[in-house]
């Protein structure tokens, strides 16, 4: 319907402002003006769009990533419980075997020319269990009581163990393997890797056995001070052979 003129009568179209025949001003009144040809509101254009349907795939996407991150999870949880494997028996502290052996790593420190012996895995163990003194630094439901200290001789790195018990019968091992760096004149064990009972911890999850092994340094220092003064240290599975040798002293 077109708005006609009051003036001349003209039919003009019904968005034009002025009349196209003689140019005067058409009157509207209270009516709005109609829409442009082709408009459309744009309620009816959001009724007339189909709505989207979510992908199938994409929901069964999210639940098989949410099922791998908790059997992932769950894994990592079993592996840290299981006991690492080839973890030695318990042995029965013996003084005197660790008195000796003290004694003899730190006179060949400071013998003439060079000296050399090895330490089978079972002394290391009965020295460790014997000079090693663990107490629990924490407390509460989930503390938990170091119970001994071992090691697990590789080919060329040592396993150190710390085996700890939690109230309710629990155990848990930490683990952090080390291998023999020349460090000045002498020998150092740095520690290449950590894990808590079969499962391998990043480098920045190392940081949590790191802290289980602060007390655990200490303890060691004693009885393992003295094999850092030794020119090279070589582990085998059997034994860890020491050398000293005249420049090193």
């Amino acid at each position: 319907m077109g708005l006609k003129c009051s003036s001349c009568g003209y039919e003009n179209d019904p968005t034009r402002v002025y009349c196209h025949s003689c140019g005067t001003r058409l009157e509207r009144g209270a009516q709005a003006p109609p829409a442009p040809t082709g408009y459309m509101h744009p309620t009816d254009v959001a009724k007339m769009k189909k709505p989207r349907e979510p992908f199938a795939w994409g929901r069964s996407v999210a639940g098989i990533v949410r099922l791998l991150v908790l059997a992932g999870l769950a894994i990592a949880v079993v592996l840290a419980l299981l006991p690492p494997r080839d973890v030695p028996v318990a042995v029965t502290p013996d003084t005197a075997l660790a008195g000796r052996l003290t004694t003899l790593v730190a006179a060949s420190a400071q013998a003439d020319g060079t000296r050399s012996f090895s330490l089978p895995a079972a002394d290391i163990n009965t020295w460790l269990a014997s000079s090693v003194v663990l107490q629990s630094q924490s407390e509460g439901r989930f503390r938990l009581d170091p119970q001994r200290v071992y090691a697990v001789l590789g080919q060329g790195d040592v396993r150190v163990g710390l085996e700890t018990k939690f109230p309710v019968g629990l155990r848990l091992y930490f683990e952090g393997r080390f291998a023999p760096v020349p460090e000045g004149d002498g020998t150092a064990l740095v520690a290449r890797s950590f894990s808590v009972g079969r499962l391998p911890l990043p480098a920045v999850g190392g940081v949590l056995v790191q802290r289980q092994f602060g007390s655990l340094v200490d303890a060691l220092a004693g009885p393992l001070g003295d094999l850092s003064a030794a020119s090279s240290i070589v582990i085998t599975p059997q034994s860890v052979i020491l050398r000293w040798s005249a420049r090193t002293r």
